[in-house]
C-alpha cells in the first residue's frame, strides 16, 4: 500500500497553526485569528493548502460555536416580526392580511394559516414553512 503524497505546505501550516478539536474561549479565539489573518489575503491570493487549512479551520470553529452558543428555534411570529423589522414594514403593509390579523400573530393570540404563509413566503422570498409551526 502505498501512501499518498503528503503537500509540503500544507504540511507546514499544519505546522505553525496546529489545528486541533476546540474547547476553550482561548482555542476558539486563536483559530479564529488565523481565519482572519487567511481571509485578509483575499480569497484569489490563497494558496490551495492556504484554501484547505481554512476550511479546516472554518469547521472546527463552526462546531465549537454550535455547540457553546447554541440557536433557539424562531417562532412563526418571532420570524415574521423580525422580516417587517428589516424590511422596515407595518401590518398594515402586509395586505392581503387585515393589519387586526397581522397584530393577532405578532401578539401570540393567532396562528398563521397555510394560505399565510404561503402568501408571507411570496411576499419576503422564504419558504413559507419559517412560518408554520411544524
Amino acid at each position: 500500500m502505498t501512501m499518498p503524497a503528503i503537500d509540503p505546505a500544507y504540511d507546514q501550516l499544519l505546522h505553525e497553526i496546529q489545528p486541533k478539536a476546540i474547547h476553550t474561549k482561548k482555542e476558539h479565539t486563536r483559530l479564529f485569528c488565523e481565519i482572519q489573518r487567511l481571509m485578509l489575503k483575499g480569497e484569489g491570493n490563497l494558496t490551495p493548502a492556504e484554501t484547505e487549512m481554512l476550511e479546516v479551520l472554518a469547521t472546527l470553529v463552526e462546531d465549537y460555536e454550535k455547540k457553546v452558543y447554541p440557536r433557539k428555534n424562531s417562532t412563526p411570529a418571532e420570524m415574521l416580526a423580525f422580516l417587517m423589522q428589516q424590511n422596515n414594514l407595518k401590518a398594515a403593509d402586509l395586505l392581503p392580511l387585515p393589519s387586526s390579523r397581522v397584530s393577532e400573530i405578532l401578539s401570540g393570540k393567532r396562528k398563521i394559516s397555510r394560505q399565510q404563509a404561503i402568501d408571507l413566503g411570496r411576499r419576503f422570498h422564504v419558504s413559507p414553512a419559517v412560518f408554520l409551526e411544524l
